[in-house]
């Protein structure tokens, strides 16, 4: 597990320090902000329509010669996206990297979602979290140094660079040694058994969470400059600060999400959100900025401990390569839906309404996690039963 936590960093800070200079990158060749939404959009769709069958084939991809192939090509997409000088080559590209960029990660988040032994899903998932989070951390405080010292070629290289060493790293990885389910045949028929009304309605409140995140991942290095006068720097250590905060929130409450069970846990990440989302919009400084983005990346972590072990929970072990895939497409529509929402509210009324419009999804997403957390109350009849059936 430590060869494959340390390629999951390597790989995000990969991803992280291209994504975080991809707003300025499109200012320098006069692109729009709605263009930048619509390009990040593709970038998610290209997530969701690969990303079940990514999980889908999660078991039977842990091999060397396949996990090397595909990283050979995520590289050059890498490299593609750092010559591109056209909003169509940047779509292709990104949509490109969107769909194959994702190939190991189903795979590597249930290694660690199962790695700490049953009973443990939220401290797996936070820990694969914290993992993830100081890549991201570690690219996204790196992304804008470079871009404004050495410039955008650099940059790429730096991409490129960091992705291969964690591409090393998995590959090294002795394989044979590690424990998978069987892999089993078929596709539709997989998704079809796991996609359950309790696997659904749980899955379908990460989607609020994912179009809230937009507004910090990938609208912060627009907002910090335009209503809070930041620089570019600044805006990349906003960003690394809220990582590192929904890293540590997500590592530290995984153990409370465990014990109190994730259908209760649930809605205080929401409830975070909604007060970080806000805060920022009645900020009147950037230090108050900053302490409202920590609130909001605060509830983010909450809610990366706590959905997919609440969605996992009735998935048998066989299927959950694919259940984590699925998950990982609801992810994929609100990464999808955020930014369309939040530059188009951006360039109809004003900076100031995505906040308004961001603060209403987190409300919606408490509103339905309430609701589900009621659904998975056992009824009377039900307790009932158990108590019925229970063993002298």
């Amino acid at each position: 597990m430590a060869l494959v936590y340390a390629s999951t960093a390597l790989s995000w800070a990969s991803y992280s320090l291209l994504i975080v200079v991809l707003p300025f990158r499109f200012q320098s060749l006069s692109l729009s902000v709605v263009q930048y939404g619509v390009v990040v959009a593709i970038f998610a769709l290209g997530m969701l329509l690969t990303e079940a069958v990514w999980g889908v084939l999660a078991f039977r991809i842990g091999d060397v010669r396949t996990i090397l192939s595909l990283g050979i090509v995520v590289a050059l997409i890498y490299a593609a996206i750092g010559v591109s000088n056209s909003f169509l080559a940047l779509a292709v590209s990104l949509g490109l990297l969107g769909a194959l960029g994702i190939f190991q990660v189903p795979l590597v988040r249930w290694m660690a979602l199962t790695s700490l032994g049953p009973g443990t899903a939220g401290r797996g998932t936070g820990f694969f979290g914290l993992v993830t989070g100081v890549g991201l951390v570690v690219g996204t405080a790196l992304g804008p140094l470079i871009y404004v010292d050495l410039g955008f070629s650099a940059l790429t290289l730096a991409v490129v660079s960091f992705y291969l060493a964690g591409l090393a790293l998995i590959v090294v990885l002795p394989w044979r040694q590690v424990v998978l389910p069987p892999r089993q045949p078929g596709f539709f028929r997989h998704v079809r058994e796991v996609s359950t009304r309790p696997f659904l309605l749980a899955a379908s409140m990460v989607t609020f969470a994912f179009i809230a995140r937009a507004l910090v991942s990938n609208f912060l290095q627009y907002y910090s400059v335009s209503l809070f006068h930041g620089t570019p720097s600044e805006a990349g250590y906003v960003i690394a600060a809220a990582l590192g905060a929904s890293l540590a929130s997500g590592a530290l409450l995984g153990t409370v999400v465990d014990r109190w069970g994730a259908a209760r846990s649930t809605p205080f990440g929401f409830v975070l959100i909604a007060l970080g989302t806000f805060g920022t919009l009645f900020s009147s400084s950037y230090p108050e900025m900053v302490g409202a983005t920590v609130v909001f990346a605060t509830g983010l972590g909450w809610l990366s401990a706590s959905i997919l072990p609440l969605a996992l929970g009735p998935i048998p072990l066989r299927l959950q390569g694919t259940a984590v895939g699925v998950f990982g497409s609801f992810e994929d529509s609100g990464l999808l839906v955020g930014p369309i929402l939040i530059s188009a509210a951006y360039a109809s009324y004003g900076v100031k309404s995505v906040f308004l419009v961001v603060g209403s999804v987190a409300l919606a997403g408490l509103l339905f996690s309430l609701f589900l957390r009621g659904e998975d109350r056992p009824r009377p009849s039900q307790l009932e039963e158990a108590v019925s059936v229970r063993p002298v």
